[in-house]
């Protein structure tokens, strides 16, 4: 039997759904805020298929304001739907600017977008306030600009909307950095399932409305406030996601998760709930409630979180099963659901009707009219299952009639311009290193840079980014994420992940890419974790460097995929799961991007090389002689940097001094201490096979080789021996010496001015110091200009100096170690243990066994939960073990503050252009330099440390654990630290 109504009527049924667009956005942050959240904003644009898909005329444009006095003229001079304020901004504390916004404009959507947790006393002091709707957290992850937009839309339409059928989603949560990580997931499944409808819509408007009927999703923090939505939404509600512990009568209740549940079960009979904590003993608690939990601990929370949405709001497949539970078949779409339901046996159709699971299927697909019919028959289908069967037919026929007009084809990969520095391929976020690119691409590009240097090219190297979409299908359709969460064997995530395929349309393009391309590539991680302002994650995961020289295209293309394969992996390696569990985020967060780039240099025969690479960070944690923190500092290298950001022997200096010597204090100690072998790209083995070790490609060269190649006269010096001087030549007789003497002292070449000025951009645009990679390219051929190549830009963390820490007089005898070389600010608290090497027993040749020892004893902290100090000679976290400990992030997991002693035979600088310093100040752990020149005031209490308590030993190693916990305290304005036990009445 045909029912006479037909489905096209209804599209004006939600004619006036949404009504509230977020359309203008003013952003209150710095100017690299600002770039990075619009940026990637217009790549989740592709993720939630909003806007392109639906070919709207209007996409979310974010104004920049980078005061607040620039904000007020903003507001008063343009309507703003939404305003987003970072924490920092420049002549106002960011709570007095959001009251002001408040009491100027009291309907006005705010929010606070933080990159790091906020402390419960200044949460508390912004919810009393109420003059900031809700705080996010930014963990780098794109996706929370579109789950802020859509849920601020959310809230100004759920009221109107809600009468028209459309569904809501309650989240209850206090903590603005568990939310921050549902919202994107859960918008991202609802637009997912939102995609599919649009691709079978009839037209432009058919379009449009069932974009504007997806469910909605509504966050509440408190008991009320959450009851509140219940009483007026409980009729369109779809499910529940509460946390167990929130607010309840003004205080922190444990159970108001449990309570709350319970009172709605009984309100709603079959609604989903879904409960969280923290507090694994509420597991028990659930379960006796027949509800649904999940342990926020969980390494695979997110995954978790994602399986019960599909499962429970019938956004994924339709599971049809037999009476007994049993699955027979599944289907994702319409079709395939009209196919079984045909031959679908009578109990299996009795059984899902009983529990309205076709009514509440087709209303997650926003088809409300035909779910409120089936939801009237359901009840009664059972009593006569065959008119059912034919009622279910006959809606379907309906909705494929008002279908058939035709589909919408996903656009897929447009031809891809090769000429263009800078092209997306798949969707979703670029990452943190590539963003940092594209952003200071456009400064420079915007820029008059190049007009001051006409004797030299400023480039950026082609670049092509695969987007962290997908990676996540890459993960998802291979089945990856449970192995390589908790997997430990490195090799074995290594190996999974190269037998795994990588997605068909990204295959297809990067073969287009690579018979275009004839020049060796760098192919590197882009995390979205990485290169933040909080957590840079700086040389954690891996970067492969690549020949692309052999004749065969599909071996080329064979290695390419490899590559990016393995950087994948090196997301789950061990070195990032200690760096995440160090900075207490969670590791399946980081959904990874991959930089394939132009590799800058020369062919020299069987290698490739730049002439020079450089790491050039705005702020100097040491300056020496008249230099100033601020000035900065440079570390130059032949070859490539990956000599600098490991910890390797090479040349510093600050830009505002170039002529200025190192402090050694005899031409030995520069000669000892300044660069001797060179890496190079290998291009002997272009069809070799990559292993995880990203150091596979590369080749490292002697000084005499470079001199061969006529590379090393254009940085080198000589060393007289009947002077015992190092002289700014190579013309004479002589060992030769790295200094860079002809550009530094000599300006052969403008780099330490265009440093200068690349300082200058960063800083002004970032807000804060930076980081900057680059390389300078020689041409062999003398009628072609020098290049200089910008390659990465990473915000850093210094200036954290601003509080001062107050070091008092103490005793002599307390005293476990003092320090005038420091880094960090402030005091730590809680730590009674010490990893430290006995000086009496160390052997630099056994740097390797020790790294491994001091991984042993960290591994007894992690069972403990306890956090320690490190202390060791040489430098921590070289990748060259003849110049200290090679320790990766995974061995120091549990180290707070790092102490690094010099000794009469290991005398060596702090690394300050590597990853490792990079990250550790990122990560506000304590740093001490000890240098053994007389009158420094730095000492180390060797007696203090053996009188500890041993709490375990090793060769080389050993962890003590004092009885009171230590008094650290670094002040970073007088650079001055000390480490203090104390006494038996607990004072120092």
């Amino acid at each position: 039997m045909k029912n006479s109504k037909e489905f096209d009527p209804k599209f004006t049924r939600f004619h006036d759904l949404m009504k509230f667009r977020v359309r203008e956005i003013l952003l209150v942050s710095t100017p690299y805020d600002s770039f990075v959240l619009e940026e990637d904003g217009h790549l989740s644009e592709k993720i939630f298929s909003e806007y392109l898909d639906l070919n709207l005329q209007f996409v979310p444009r974010i104004a920049h304001a980078a005061s607040a006095a620039e904000a007020f003229e903003a507001l008063r001079t343009r309507t703003y739907d939404l305003v987003i304020t970072m924490p920092r901004i420049s002549d106002m504390d960011s709570l007095k600017f959001s009251r002001m916004v408040r009491d100027a404009y009291p309907e006005k959507p705010l929010v606070m977008l933080t990159y790091e947790a906020l402390d419960e006393e200044l949460l508390s002091e912004i919810r009393e306030s109420k003059s900031i709707d809700r705080v996010f957290v930014w963990s780098g992850n794109s996706q929370i600009l579109l789950a802020i937009i859509k849920y601020v839309e959310d809230r100004g339409n759920v009221e109107e909307d809600s009468r028209q059928g459309v569904q809501v989603i309650l989240v209850v949560d206090d903590s603005p950095n568990y939310y921050s990580q549902f919202l994107p997931l859960i918008y991202t499944e609802i637009m997912k399932q939102t995609r599919y409808l649009i691709s079978h819509a009839v037209n432009d408007l058919h379009r449009l409305l069932r974009m504007r009927a997806r469910p909605k999703i509504l966050l509440a923090e408190s008991f009320e406030e959450a009851c509140e939505t219940i009483d007026k939404y409980q009729n369109n509600l779809l499910g529940i996601i509460s946390d167990i512990r929130f607010q309840k009568d003004g205080s922190v209740y444990p159970a108001a998760g449990l309570e709350l549940a319970e009172r709605v079960r009984d309100r709603i009979p079959g609604i989903p709930i879904l409960l969280q904590s923290e507090e694994t003993k509420n597991t028990e608690k659930a379960e006796k409630l027949g509800m649904s939990f999940l342990d926020k601990n969980s390494p695979n929370l997110l995954r978790e979180l994602r399986s019960y949405i599909l499962d429970n709001y019938s956004f994924g497949e339709f599971a049809f099963r037999n009476s007994e539970g049993e699955i027979l078949s599944k289907t994702s779409d319409i079709s395939g659901f009209e196919r079984a339901i045909q031959l679908l046996p009578d109990d299996s159709l009795a059984y899902h009707a009983g529990r309205n699971d076709f009514s509440r299927w087709f209303r997650a697909r926003t088809e409300f009219e035909v779910a409120d019919e089936l939801r009237q028959r359901e009840a009664d289908a059972s009593e006569n299952i065959l008119k059912f069967r034919e009622f279910i037919m006959d809606c379907l026929d309906r909705i494929f009639r008002s279908y058939q007009k035709g589909v919408i084809i996903d656009f897929g990969f447009s031809r891809m311009n090769f000429e263009n520095s800078f092209v997306r391929l798949g969707g979703g976020s670029l990452g943190g290193k590539a963003r940092g690119v594209a952003f200071f691409r456009s400064l420079i590009v915007n820029s008059d840079i190049q007009k001051k240097y006409p004797e030299i090219k400023l480039k950026i190297p082609s670049s092509f980014v695969i987007c962290s979409e997908v990676f996540e299908e890459f993960m998802h359709a291979n089945d990856l994420q449970e192995m390589a969460v908790n997997s430990t064997n490195e090799d074995e995530i290594a190996q999974r992940f190269l037998t795994a395929h990588l997605p068909e349309a990204i295959v297809a393009n990067l073969r287009i890419l690579i018979h275009e391309i004839d020049y060796p590539i760098a192919v590197r991680s882009s995390s979205i974790l990485e290169d933040s302002q909080v957590l840079p994650f700086a040389g954690i995961f891996k970067t492969y460097i690549l020949p692309n020289c052999d004749r065969n295209a599909e071996t080329r293309l064979k290695q390419l995929m490899d590559a990016v394969k393995l950087i994948y992996a090196s997301a789950f390696y061990q070195s990032p799961k200690g760096y995440a569990k160090n900075a207490d985020v969670r590791i399946e967060e980081g959904s990874m991007s991959v930089l394939i780039q132009q590799l800058v240099g020369e062919r020299h025969g069987d290698i490739f090389y730049p002439a020079i690479s450089g790491v050039a960070q705005t702020y100097n944690y040491y300056p020496y002689s008249y230099m100033k923190p601020e000035q900065g500092i440079v570390s130059l290298a032949i070859g490539f940097g990956k000599a600098i950001v490991d910890g390797g022997q090479v040349y510093t200096f600050s830009p505002a001094y170039p002529r200025l010597n190192p402090p050694f204090s005899t031409t030995s100690e520069l000669m000892k201490n300044t660069q001797t072998s060179i890496y190079t790209l290998d291009l002997n083995g272009p069809a070799s096979q990559l292993t995880k070790d990203d150091e596979c490609t590369y080749k490292k060269i002697t000084l005499k080789r470079a001199e061969e190649d006529q590379t090393l006269q254009l940085v080198a010096s000589t060393y007289s021996p009947e002077n015992d001087a190092v002289m700014d030549t190579f013309a004479v007789p002589g060992p030769k010496v790295v200094t860079f003497a002809p550009i530094l002292k000599y300006n052969t070449l403008p780099v330490v001015d265009i440093v200068k000025d690349l300082f200058d951009l960063a800083k002004k645009s970032f807000g804060t110091d930076a980081e900057i990679e680059f390389a300078v390219n020689i041409p062999i051929d003398k009628t072609k200009q020098p290049e200089f190549y910008f390659l990465q830009i990473r915000p850093m963390v210094a200036g954290r100096e601003a509080r001062e820490v107050g070091i008092e007089d103490y005793r002599n005898e307390d005293v476990i170690c003092t320090s005038s070389h420091i880094i960090g600010n402030g005091v730590f608290k809680n730590i009674y243990d010490i990893i430290y090497l006995d000086p009496d027993s160390f052997e630099i040749a056994k740097s390797n066994q020790i790294a491994s020892e001091i991984g042993e004893l960290n591994e007894r902290l992690v069972d403990e939960g306890r956090r320690c100090i490190l202390m060791g000679f040489g430098r921590i976290g070289t990748s060259d073990p003849w110049l200290g400990i090679p320790l990766a992030w995974w061995q120091m997991s549990q180290t707070k503050v790092v102490v690094e002693a010099e000794m009469e035979h290991l005398s060596v600088e702090p690394s300050l252009g590597s990853h490792f310093y990079h990250n550790l100040t990122s990560l506000r752990m304590g740093y001490f330099h000890i240098g053994k020149k007389s009158g420094s005031g730095d000492f180390i209490n060797w007696d203090n440390l053996k009188q500890a308590a041993i709490v375990h030993q090793t060769e080389h190693a050993k962890l003590v654990r004092f009885e009171k916990p230590l008094i650290i305290k670094i002040d970073g304005q007088s650079n001055r630290g000390v480490i203090l036990q104390q006494d038996e009445s607990g004072d120092s």
